[in-house]
């Protein structure tokens, strides 16, 4: 990696790539950050865990393998929300792998050495992680683990398909306990959006931001978490920022 500002440069470009942006996000890890392969799952609080995308089979495997298992250095990362770094699965210094007999096994078999995983988050709410691996023994370095922090916030923001610039264009969820209208349910994100900035002190980009990740996290329509803000059921406090 050549610098921060090129590296932040190539990961704002992927931006305009919406349902890619993932799997773009996970291809320039493997191309500027020195690992093998990289992959994104989705993890919510509500229990829902999916993969998103894979560069390659063996990532595949992995997430697979801690989708199918339920343990691993993903699991453990959206649980701790800090990254999980093992530069050595052979050696693993004092990472508590033995928390992953399962999965330890799966990629040995798939020939996986080293494994870093970050929680993907918005604020204090998760909604993921990024996994990257390589093929041999290794720590990131300082430069490379601060690329991939930067990247795991890219991924965050690309798992939410989220755009900042125009916040009429919402996507709702039929079935929710709002009027179906898309004007009133459109009315009520809105009118949410403005009671979170005021709540957190934020911009109405940012408010909107935690809103949907809220949303995101916990599975249920955007609407109706903007109903229950609304109705002062819900209500946003520094922490989770």
């Amino acid at each position: 990696m050549d610098d921060r500002d090129r590296w932040a440069r190539m990961l704002r470009a992927v931006t305009t790539e919406r349902a890619s942006q993932p799997r773009r996000i996970s291809e320039l890890c493997v191309a500027m950050l020195g690992v093998t392969g990289a992959g994104v799952s989705m993890v919510t609080s509500s229990g829902h865990h999916s993969i998103v995308c894979a560069t390659d089979s063996v990532s595949a495997r992995i997430e697979d393998l801690q989708l199918t298992l339920g343990e691993g250095p993903c699991v453990d990362a959206v649980r701790t929300g800090t990254p999980i770094l093992v530069r050595d699965l052979d050696e693993p210094d004092d990472v508590a792998v033995e928390r992953w007999p399962a999965f330890m096994e799966g990629a040995a078999k798939a020939g996986v050495r080293a494994v870093f995983a970050f929680p993907l988050h918005i604020g204090a709410i998760r909604v993921g992680a990024l996994d990257l691996y390589r093929d041999r023994p290794g720590e990131l370095g300082h430069e490379r683990l601060s690329g991939a922090l930067m990247a795991a916030d890219a991924a965050a923001l690309a798992l939410l398909h989220l755009d900042l610039n125009d916040l009429d264009n919402l996507d709702h969820t039929a079935g929710t306990d709002a009027d179906e209208n898309p004007a009133t349910q459109q009315l009520q994100v809105h009118q949410a959006t403005g009671m979170v900035q005021v709540q957190l002190n934020v911009t109405t980009e940012q408010a909107f931001l935690m809103l949907r990740a809220r949303a995101f996290s916990t599975g249920r329509p955007l609407v109706d978490v903007a109903i229950d803000v609304v109705e002062r059921r819900l209500r946003f406090s520094t922490e989770d920022q």
